[in-house]
């Protein structure tokens, strides 16, 4: 039957104000450019190393050259050397994920990674010891 009512829609659809309804997409919209931003961070870190080669020495070379170029893990105010730092402890992850002849040198980066992140200071002997360490598996890389 063709009443006015039932051209009118459901009773729900037309009560409910146009500016209330869901955003369904904003958290695949959120998603799909977070990935985009980060595969071009990780694009633009391979290429600023100028690294052509591929595969887990590729990311070895990166992760010995982000750490070469951070001389302290955390100067006082700047959390780049941190990040950098946090990078080069994927990228050397990576490797060792690939070729397992590079968990040594993972671990050796990574740790100090740990110590801040369980300890929140960046220094002491534990700690320099542990940067010593990466810098010299990194040397030895």
């Amino acid at each position: 039957m063709n009443t006015p009512q039932s051209q009118l829609g459901s009773p729900t659809e037309s009560s409910r104000p146009r500016g209330n309804r869901p955003r369904r997409w904003v958290l695949p919209t959120a998603v799909a450019l977070g990935l985009l931003v980060g595969g071009g961070a990780v694009g633009l870190a391979w290429s600023v190393t100028g690294g052509s080669g591929e595969g887990p020495a590729a990311d070895v070379s990166a992760a010995c050259a982000a750490i070469e170029r951070t001389p302290a893990l955390l100067p006082e105010g700047d959390f780049a050397s941190l990040r950098r730092w946090g990078a080069a402890a994927e990228l050397a992850a990576a490797a060792a994920e690939v070729d397992k002849s590079y968990q040594p040198l993972a671990d050796a980066i990574s740790k100090p990674v740990h110590i801040y992140r369980s300890t929140f200071e960046a220094r002491g002997p534990q700690f320099e010891q542990a940067v010593s360490a990466a810098r010299d598996a990194c040397a030895n890389a």
